[in-house]
């Protein structure tokens, strides 16, 4: 009889788990799909940014101003529609994401560089710290660009003006030294960019030389 009553507490006991269970599986399946949907189309807008960044540096070295701010004020737009997402689903910030935030760094820099533009910052941007740094590494690297342009129009000057402010940037993220998970990827390009500016000075070296 004690025997009965125990094993039926234990399969009333075991229906509740069960049941509790069921119901914490529906609830987490609904968010889990919220999440998986608002991840498809963070990654939509995270590509139509890279896009939208990559033709707007294309189009500056060009010096084709307009299209290139039309094509920035594109990426901004796609931006705030991201971070909108990324406010309710936070752990959806990595990735292509990622790498978004880091193309729009770099396109504001340049853009600014190129067309006396007023520079955005993080803060302007509203993307992460860590990801703005890494696109100014990037734009270091794409400061060569107008670089080798502007020696190709025999304009010495204003080429050695830029490579001077790719040699201020470099020293200022040189400084940073912090472990590699702080800024990651930062290291990496610091490397690469040291290879960058011997190349780029001995391009200017050539070029007054050639032109003495």
């Amino acid at each position: 009889m004690k025997g009965d009553r125990v094993k039926n507490l234990n399969k009333c006991h075991i229906t509740m788990v069960a049941e509790e269970i069921r119901e914490y599986l529906n609830s987490v399946n609904q968010s889990l799909q919220e999440r998986f949907e608002n991840r498809e189309k963070l990654l939509l807008l995270a590509r139509e940014v890279i896009r939208y960044c990559g033709e707007t540096i294309s189009l500056s070295h060009r010096g084709k101003k307009e299209e290139a701010l039309k094509k920035y004020e594109m990426a901004l737009e796609k931006a705030e529609q991201i971070r909108n997402i990324i406010k309710n689903f936070p752990e959806l910030l990595y990735g292509d994401v990622g790498i978004a935030f880091q193309e729009l760094a770099e396109a504001s820099v340049i853009i600014s560089l190129y067309f006396n533009v007023k520079l955005k910052l993080a803060n302007d941007l509203g993307i992460p710290d860590t990801y703005y740094i890494t696109g100014i590494a990037d734009a270091i690297g794409e400061m060569r660009r107008k670089v080798l342009e502007l020696l190709k129009k025999n304009n010495i000057e204003e080429a050695e003006k830029t490579y001077e402010l790719m040699e201020e940037l470099y020293e200022l993220l040189w400084g940073f030294e912090y472990p590699k998970s702080l800024v990651p990827g930062l290291r990496q390009k610091i490397d690469n960019l040291r290879r960058l500016l011997e190349e780029t000075n001995h391009d200017i070296f050539l070029a007054k030389l050639g032109k003495s």
